[in-house]
């Protein structure tokens, strides 16, 4: 860190500049707090802007050796009181550590470049915290990257990122992505579009073509192998009319009586990890890619 200041007030100008990209205020930028955040972001290659952090953090081992790794970045720094970091972290027991950094932008062609695979494709979801946890579960499965459709809760949401445990920094994701564009880009590279469903014998009420309700397949018995992306719909209603339309494929889940569905989350590390099964498990190892330019 170039500079250090100390801030006593509540009131500084930069804890509102926290709080204000804390609220995805500033597009651009993104909210991180606590350790294993900083380490991630530090591993990722991530741009850092600000970092706040109080002198409490270095009581402890991991602290220390983050704050060391912290001080050899060029970014402004920020010694806060306990209470400053109070009124500008988002947890009620703060670790100690907050930071702006840059945000990652990639383009669909970005992604689709890294070779047709295994792609995800978030469609509509409100939950941040189930988004996160589908980041998390895509990165562990071997997905190449994730894409969220308009309407879909911000990927870099500070709850979303703290739910995928570091994946929103290294996997690479597209946001805010127009579906007819995400179609068109999976037909160019011959990539299956497979969409999660309820059971065949519930899927009528959610299907907008009922009579396409005969070729939903077991999970297991669908093919997953080959190029493929994966929609998970919104946690009400599942995946839209739009995107049913634009789907190849469906597929189901089973589940025992008087049990309507799964959290979106939880058939997401089903499908995904069915597709790592029948892949033999072998993933293309990940690697880092902070692209933080404006787009």
């Amino acid at each position: 860190m170039v500079l250090v200041e100390k801030i006593t007030s509540r009131h500084n100008p930069l804890v509102k500049r926290f709080r204000r990209v804390r609220a995805g205020n500033e597009r651009q930028h993104v909210f991180l707090e606590g350790i294993r955040l900083m380490e991630d972001a530090l591993s990722a290659g991530a741009r850092f802007e600000t970092v706040a952090f109080t002198s409490e953090l270095e009581s402890s081992e991991r602290g220390a050796i983050l704050l060391e790794a912290l001080r050899l970045v060029q970014c402004r720094g920020a010694l806060v009181s306990m209470q400053v970091m109070e009124a500008i972290a988002d947890t009620k027991t703060p670790q100690g550590v907050t930071a702006i950094v840059g945000r990652p932008f990639f383009e669909l062609d970005e992604l689709f470049a890294r070779g047709p695979d295994l792609v995800v494709i978030a469609d509509e979801l409100q939950d941040p915290g189930n988004l996160g946890t589908i980041m998390r579960t895509a990165e562990a499965a071997g997905a190449i990257g994730l894409i969220t459709t308009r309407y879909t809760v911000d990927a870099f949401n500070d709850k979303a990122i703290r739910a995928s445990m570091g994946s929103a920094l290294r996997l690479p994701l597209v946001t805010g992505a127009a579906r007819a564009e995400v179609a068109a880009r999976c037909r160019e590279h011959k990539i299956r579009m497979i969409a999660a469903l309820p059971m065949p014998d519930r899927a009528p009420g959610f299907l907008k073509d009922a009579s396409r309700a005969d070729t939903i397949k077991l999970y297991t018995e669908a093919d997953l192998t080959g190029p493929i992306a994966l929609i998970f719909g919104s946690e009400a209603s599942g995946i839209s009319p739009a995107a049913e339309g634009e789907a190849d494929e469906f597929v189901h889940i089973p589940m025992a009586e008087g049990v309507e569905s799964l959290n979106v989350a939880a058939a997401a590390a089903v499908l995904l990890y069915e597709a790592a099964r029948q892949r033999g498990f072998k993933f293309r190892r990940s690697e880092p890619q902070m692209n933080t330019d404006e787009h």
